[in-house]
């Protein structure tokens, strides 16, 4: 499968190109809101130094996205959530002749964190290998089913970019679309910041509490 486009659904398929573009209208309003839930809700803004990282055709290199980190509560969904987002540089979606920008999202509820952590873990292994192996194409790690927002999954991977780097892959898979809707990378720096997050996040360190 190629990774290296934002989007490879099946839009092509006359017959479903209507329903599909409903559904990514749906998924961006979402996303834009950063909210995945209704109900009581609070958040606040909190400092990150992750980077996502997308694939520029044109100088045909990843490049580094800074993400926003929000900390989150809602009645319907349990505990905290961590809410990243980095904006694409890319237009990933045109709707009504309009250019649509899709924020990559990355939502850790506490449940989740384990799961993160053991994906981060797998990456490590992984590059403190005497000669860690090649992964031209993705190699499955570790995936979970959002609690932030339903039919949502995230899928972690293992990546090696053509020009070498490596890459902890993230898949953001709308289920009902059974694809993933568009993957992204972080990079073995962002892949430490992200756990000293996640360390954070365990300790009630940032502003909103439980």
């Amino acid at each position: 499968m190629e990774i290296d486009s934002l989007f490879y659904l099946t839009l092509n398929n006359k017959n479903r190109k209507h329903k599909m573009k409903t559904r990514f209208i749906i998924m961006i309003t979402s996303l834009l809101a950063g909210c995945g839930s209704i109900g009581a809700y609070t958040e606040s803004q909190e400092d990150t130094k992750v980077s996502f990282s997308e694939y520029s055709e044109k100088s045909g290199n990843y490049l580094n996205q800074q993400a926003n980190l929000k900390v989150a509560q809602t009645g319907l969904v349990s505990g905290n959530t961590l809410l990243y987002a980095a904006q694409s540089s890319s237009s990933g979606f045109t709707a009504n002749k309009d250019n649509i920008h899709v924020s990559y999202p990355l939502w850790i509820n506490e449940s989740e964190i384990d799961d993160v952590e053991l994906a981060i873990n797998k990456y490590r292994h992984w590059r403190a290998e005497v000669i860690p192996r090649n992964h031209s194409t993705i190699e499955p790690i570790n995936e979970y089913v959002s609690e932030w927002m339903q039919g949502v999954t995230f899928k972690f991977g293992l990546y090696n970019s053509d020009r070498g780097k490596a890459f902890l892959s993230i898949c953001y898979e709308f289920s009902e679309l059974g694809v993933c809707t568009f993957t992204y990378m972080i990079d073995e720096q962002s892949v430490e910041l992200l756990s000293d997050d996640l360390e954070k996040f365990k300790k009630n360190l940032f502003n909103l509490k439980s």
